[in-house]
């Protein structure tokens, strides 16, 4: 069993690394941190084989908590940014992989620790069949539990994101891009780049726009491609 460590300042981050591990039989999840003290603390404790790290975090950012470390893991950075590769593979880390992560480009990470600790692969293969039923969302200092059935659609606000239930509104401080990295696996797809929709929410559908219930929503032109070639096959 390879025993994994999430480190990111993003909740939703870290809930879509915890679906695709829940996902893999071998892999299974020590602990869970928001910031790099939390993650040398959870080291003190607990053994780790694999760590999955973000980089751009408050305090200690992730390459730096990375140098701090004597005995370390495998590594595997989840970041939003391109501009750290270089100085990450200097690092001699397993992989880095830009968010939002596909579960494709997850497994492929995995295989190459396989390949890095000489363990056998072919995990991918052998993968749980679980849901994501529900969101936990923290916004106005409580946590929704949000069922992803009833999501209509997300937009993003800059810095927050809005999200549209069928019998409510949350407005949370994120990205729509953690979000679609966690929902794409529900059958979400991003439209444009502020809004991520649920397929099953779509009424009907144009060149240049989607239609829900009561709401239409534009088709960017960097999307519209792949976005009418997933609705014309519904």
């Amino acid at each position: 069993m390879i025993k994994c460590l999430i480190v990111d300042d993003e909740s939703l981050a870290r809930e879509a690394i915890k679906v695709y591990i829940e996902k893999m039989p071998e892999l299974e999840l020590a602990d869970e941190c928001e910031n790099a003290l939390q993650a040398i603390e959870s080291l003190r404790c607990k053994h780790v084989d694999l760590i999955f790290l973000d980089i751009e975090m408050p305090e200690i950012d992730g390459i730096s908590f990375l140098q701090m470390l004597k005995n370390i893991p495998g590594v595997i950075f989840t970041t939003a940014y391109r501009d750290y590769a270089v100085e990450a593979f200097n690092l001699d880390v397993i992989d880095y992989l830009l968010k939002p992560i596909s579960f494709e480009r997850f497994v492929s990470a995995i295989n190459k620790f396989y390949e890095r600790t000489n363990k056998p692969a072919g995990v991918q293969n052998e993968l749980k069949k679980e849901t994501v039923n529900y969101l936990n969302i923290k916004a106005d200092r409580k946590t929704y539990k949000v069922d992803v059935s009833n999501i209509q659609y997300i937009e993003s606000l800059k810095d927050y994101v809005k999200i549209v239930c069928l019998n409510e509104t949350i407005i949370t401080h994120d990205s729509i891009s953690n979000l679609e990295a966690f929902l794409k696996e529900c059958s979400f797809i991003r439209i444009h780049r502020s809004f991520l929709v649920a397929i099953d929410k779509i009424r009907s559908f144009d060149a240049e726009s989607v239609f829900l219930e009561n709401k239409e929503l534009p088709i960017s032109r960097t999307y519209k491609k792949s976005v009418l070639a997933i609705l014309e096959k519904q």
